[in-house]
């Protein structure tokens, strides 16, 4: 996952290639039979993502950032050992004893500030921890909410505008769904060519505390364009998160994440925007086959105004 600096997010939308050149592999699976805007419609549709040449995806991709477990230290130059934190007194208020109870923002500050593990956490120790060392002041707690909402203790609430893109190669794959070229000039995708089970996943490693808007680069074909979603696991069973709602789409797009529900008719979203009310940490949007065989990256951001190009 890389940070991009908005000013470097020019995103080109590539056509749909139409020439025999683009290989005649052709996917064909069941669906509702809605029609966009309309219902009472039965029958199958045949959607062809004008694929994409599979490739074998690097073992090593889509398994996110690794956290090792901490390990016990002693600071050379303040003798203070990280595997206590340094002191029972919380990183966050300002106290007469050195360290503080957290041995991260111990390492991290006082890899800075060596007086504030030697002698005292004053206020200066605080403001570092803060600031610099992602101290977490808030009391540990639960949140429930909408689906793409998170449990646990709550990190740092957002103070400026961020967007990042993940690539098909950080997805996680599993049954049908593998890793895959464009032939059209998109780059990496998430493909299924045999419209089988199984499903991709994605895990951002969310920055800070906010309300989090996810873009994805929809491979729509006319009504053959929605994929089952769920942020964090929910809803369940999965919302149906639709590319396009106009019947004429012809390539990749991008379309801002919504949720239908299965059995409702086309276009009509329990949500639309789909957003998240993420805390900082990694979390998890999961996409599987329904009428759209393939997809390329996603972007996320907690800008409620950016729309990617």
């Amino acid at each position: 996952m890389k940070l991009l600096n908005r000013s470097c997010l020019a995103l080109a939308t590539a056509s749909l290639c139409l020439s025999a050149a683009c290989g005649p592999a052709v996917v064909t699976a069941e669906t509702d039979g809605e029609t966009e805007g309309s219902s009472g419609t039965t029958g199958s549709a045949t959607t062809n993502p004008n694929p994409t040449m599979p490739t074998t995806a690097d073992p090593s991709a889509g398994t996110g950032d690794a956290t090792g477990q901490p390990t016990t230290t002693t600071n050379p130059t303040t003798g203070v050992d990280s595997s206590s934190g340094g002191g029972s007194d919380s990183c966050c208020e300002a106290h007469d004893s050195p360290g503080c109870n957290d041995d991260e923002v111990v390492n991290c500050v006082c890899a800075q500030e060596a007086s504030c593990c030697a002698f005292e956490w004053e206020q200066n120790c605080v403001d570092m921890a803060l600031s610099e060392c992602m101290a977490t002041c808030d009391d540990p707690g639960t949140t429930t909410g909408d689906p793409g909402s998170s449990s646990g203790d709550p990190g740092t609430a957002c103070t400026e505008l961020i967007d990042f893109e993940m690539v098909p190669s950080e997805a996680i794959y599993s049954g049908a769904w593998m890793l895959g070229m464009s032939m059209v000039g998109e780059g990496e995708i998430s493909v299924n060519q045999q419209g089988g089970p199984g499903s991709f996943i994605y895990e951002p490693d969310i920055p800070c505390d906010d309300t989090w808007h996810i873009w994805a680069r929809a491979f729509d074909q006319g009504q053959n364009d929605s994929y089952f979603a769920t942020l964090d696991g929910e809803p369940m069973p999965e919302a149906i998160f639709e590319g396009g709602c106009t019947n004429a789409g012809n390539g990749y797009v991008w379309a801002e994440l919504n949720w239908r529900e299965q059995g409702a008719q086309a276009c009509d979203y329990v949500q639309n925007p789909w957003t998240a009310d993420w805390t900082t940490g990694v979390h998890q949007i999961e996409f599987s086959f329904r009428e759209s065989a393939a997809m390329g990256r996603i972007l996320i951001t907690n800008d409620p105004n950016f729309v990617p190009m």
